[in-house]
C-alpha cells in the first residue's frame, strides 16, 4: 500500500488543504487526519473521502477512523466566500395557511426547502426563520438542530434592523445566537438574511462527524 500516493490523491479533495494517514501495526490505515478549509462541511468532505477510497483504491474505510479539522484559510477568494447566502423566497397564500419556501446557495449548490403554516402575522415570521433553518440543516446534513426562538424590528442609527434569535442543540450543549439584517425593501427577507446571519458563524464551526 502506497500511503503517499493516497495522501496525495485525497489532498486533491475539494477544501482539504492537508492530509496525513498513520497504520497499524499489521500495515493497514489506523486513521486518516484532515485539514480543511471552511468552505465545505465536514460531512461533505467525508463523504468525498469515502468515495475515493472505495473507487479508487479499493479501500472501504470506517468513518470513525477519519477526523477532520476546520481552519479558517487565509487564502480564501472572494468567490469562496464559505457562508451559505439566501437565493430565493417565496410564499403562497393558501386559504388560512401560507406556504413559504427558500433556497439558499453555497459554491453553486442549492439546499431548499419549504414549511406549511397557519397564516397570522407573527406566525408568518417564525416560518420563515424556521424554513431558513431547515434548508441549513440540510447543507449540515443534520436534523433537529436549530430552532427558530424569536424576531423583533428595532429601530437603530436612524434604521429599521431586524434582529432573530435561534438556539442550536447539538452534541448535549444548547447555545443561543442572535442575527441582524438591515430592512431594505422586503422585512420578510431581512427576516430571512438575519437568521442566516446568526447560524453563518455557527455553522462554519459546526464538527458534524
Amino acid at each position: 500500500m502506497n500511503i503517499e500516493s493516497i495522501e496525495n490523491y485525497l489532498q486533491k479533495v475539494q477544501s482539504v488543504l492537508g492530509c496525513k494517514i498513520t497504520l497499524d501495526q499489521e500495515d493497514k490505515i489506523s486513521e486518516i487526519h484532515i485539514v480543511s478549509d471552511l468552505r465545505r462541511s465536514p460531512k461533505q468532505i467525508l463523504r468525498d473521502i469515502e468515495a475515493i477510497m472505495i473507487s479508487e483504491f479499493n479501500i472501504n474505510i470506517d468513518y470513525k477512523k477519519v477526523s477532520i479539522a476546520q481552519i479558517q484559510s487565509g487564502s480564501l477568494k472572494l468567490d469562496q466566500d464559505p457562508r451559505l447566502k439566501l437565493k430565493l423566497i417565496e410564499y403562497n397564500n393558501n386559504g388560512s395557511n401560507v406556504m413559504v419556501k427558500v433556497a439558499l446557495e453555497k459554491q453553486g449548490e442549492i439546499y431548499e426547502s419549504e414549511l406549511l403554516g397557519v397564516q397570522t402575522a407573527n406566525n408568518f415570521k417564525r416560518l420563515i426563520g424556521a424554513v431558513v433553518l431547515r434548508a441549513v440543516e440540510k447543507y449540515c446534513d443534520v436534523t433537529d438542530v436549530f430552532v427558530f426562538e424569536d424576531v423583533k424590528k428595532v429601530n437603530l442609527a436612524n434604521m429599521e434592523v431586524m434582529v432573530v434569535a435561534m438556539t442550536s442543540v447539538f452534541n448535549g450543549s444548547e447555545e443561543i445566537f442572535t442575527g441582524t439584517a438591515k430592512i431594505q425593501n422586503d422585512s420578510n427577507e431581512a427576516i430571512a438574511r438575519a437568521t442566516l446571519d446568526a447560524v453563518n458563524r455557527h455553522v462554519l464551526h459546526l464538527d458534524l462527524i
